[in-house]
């Protein structure tokens, strides 16, 4: 009966998950060459035009010689197309710039999909939609994908996002929009082997996937828990850097909730030596 206990206390007390909050994201990043945009004046139809930015980061209307845009946002070029259609051809100007293709910053899309690689980034780029346009999720995919992106203070942002609530639950409040230049990292789900020797009741080999985040009492549980002979402490042997490293850890005092769960490695070897009676 003391090892059955034991083995449900192991897989009762497996680690929890956190939910991570996603932030608001914006795509209003500052226009380059090669960039599409959409153009329309409320005043004059005749004006509206679909536009590359050039080489030289300017663009051409018909009523317009090469206005220089790179470097704005979308915003800041409707305030700049207003100003100059004022000035010398309309009474009032009422401009809407949408953009239609970032190509001068495309998003990546790397990892378990079927085509990795760069997509064009438009305005409203939908983290479905550069999944989708890379081909989908590639078999062997991992729980959790990460968009990286350089935040507005210039430091680097990272967004985790359940695929599961991306891809099957449909929740529409993580299929964030995506800016361009974001990269979005789709981690293949590669297997992690962890040893067991000593006293376990079945020791060997027990076999994870990375997205489970294994801990120490996953393992045991997974190899039936500790024999009646076994004493209270693990030693966890791993290699880091070429050089191989041992943790002691006393898996009672993580049962009872006074030390934290260990997160195991690949290739860690756990060892439970008989008690001292």
């Amino acid at each position: 009966m003391k090892r059955f206990s034991i083995v449900i206390l192991l897989v009762a007390l497996a680690g929890l998950a956190a939910a991570q909050e996603l932030p608001i994201l914006s795509s209003d990043a500052p226009i380059g060459p090669r960039d599409v945009l959409e153009i329309s004046v409320l005043e004059d139809r005749s004006i509206a035009a679909k536009v590359t930015v050039r080489e030289d980061g300017t663009i051409v209307l018909n009523v317009l010689e090469k206005v220089q845009v790179a470097g704005l946002t979308a915003s800041q070029i409707e305030t700049r197309l207003k100003s100059l259609l004022e000035a010398s051809y309309l009474s009032k100007a009422t401009v809407t710039v949408q953009v239609v293709e970032f190509s001068s910053k495309p998003i990546s899309v790397v990892g378990a999909v079927v085509r990795p690689g760069r997509i064009a980034a438009s305005g409203n780029t939908t983290l479905i939609q550069a999944i989708t346009q890379a081909g989908g999720l590639a078999a062997g995919h991992g729980s959790e994908l990460y968009v990286l992106r350089t935040g507005a203070n210039g430091l680097s942002e990272q967004v985790a996002v359940s695929i599961d609530d991306l891809m099957i639950n449909g929740n529409p409040d993580v299929n964030i929009p995506l800016a361009p230049n974001d990269l979005v990292n789709v981690p293949a789900d590669t297997p992690i082997v962890i040893y067991l020797l000593g006293e376990f009741a079945r020791p060997g080999k027990s076999m994870f996937r990375s997205s489970q985040t294994p801990t120490l009492l996953q393992a045991m549980a997974d190899a039936g828990g500790p024999t009646d002979r076994a004493g209270k402490t693990v030693v966890i042997t791993r290699t880091v850097n070429g050089k191989s490293e041992r943790l002691q850890v006393n898996y009672r005092k993580i049962l009872s909730g006074r030390q934290q769960d260990v997160l195991l490695r690949d290739n860690d070897t756990l060892f439970l030596d008989s008690a001292m009676f």
